[in-house]
């Protein structure tokens, strides 16, 4: 398999008055195309830094990133925001959802930045709405849906770009318990066709369905086990 990201000693650090705080500590990590992976560990190890820094949403303070082999330093800082857009998708805990807006519109959101006609975009956002099974809800409001439904607008939504990774901060933890498992088969199913998935979560059963468990404890990687293969 194919190297998507390669940490080499990752280091965040955030300077106070008298002292620095270290949010990631020496990360070494490698992701391979095709992994599912969960990244679990109490509140402050690191977990959120590091989906941040992985999302191309905040930068490293020491250490090297390498994205298909590039080094994150080589992207000038004004190409940032469009490798984001190309190669990332999101799906977060509170679904990140624009209410007053349709659900076909929250989903062709990524596409605006990008140079596609209108009509592809609507092409491309029912593609995906169908795939998460919302073809029947698509001009509806996102705030007339459940909350699993709005989650599955939210996937739909980072798939519609069509990205090489999808990072989900605890996409199941507003969620009841059989919704949750909704969701969670659905970002299975995606990695079954070669997605790459980063999932944070605090739910043991939710990391118990990726293929590795990370677990960050104080900004560094406590265990790194591999639970299946691919």
């Amino acid at each position: 398999m194919m190297e998507l990201i390669k940490l080499i000693d990752l280091k965040k650090i955030y300077s106070h008055k008298y002292n620095k705080t270290f949010a990631l500590d020496g990360i070494n990590l490698s992701i391979k195309q095709g992994e599912l992976i969960a990244v679990m560990g109490p509140s402050g190890s690191g977990k959120s830094s590091l989906l941040h820094i992985l999302g191309l949403m905040d930068s490293p303070s020491e250490g090297e990133f390498l994205l298909n082999g590039k080094s994150l330093q080589q992207i000038k800082k004004h190409k940032v925001h469009k490798t984001r857009n190309q190669m990332i998708g999101f799906v977060f805990q509170y679904f990140a959802l624009l209410k007053d807006y349709s659900v076909i519109d929250n989903v062709t959101l990524p596409l605006m930045y990008r140079k596609s006609r209108h009509k592809e975009r609507i092409a491309k956002a029912k593609l995906y709405l169908e795939k998460v099974g919302l073809k029947e809800h698509i001009y509806k409001k996102a705030d007339e849906l459940s909350g699993g439904q709005q989650q599955r607008v939210a996937i739909a939504r980072a798939l519609v770009g069509e990205p090489e990774l999808i990072l989900a901060d605890e996409p199941t933890g507003n969620l009841d318990r059989r919704t949750g498992e909704e969701i969670i088969d659905i970002l299975q199913q995606l990695n079954s066709e070669g997605k790459t998935i980063v999932i944070v979560t605090h739910d043991l059963e939710v990391a118990r369905k990726c293929n590795r468990i990370i677990e960050l404890i104080d900004g560094k990687i406590h265990t790194d086990q591999f639970t299946k293969s691919l």
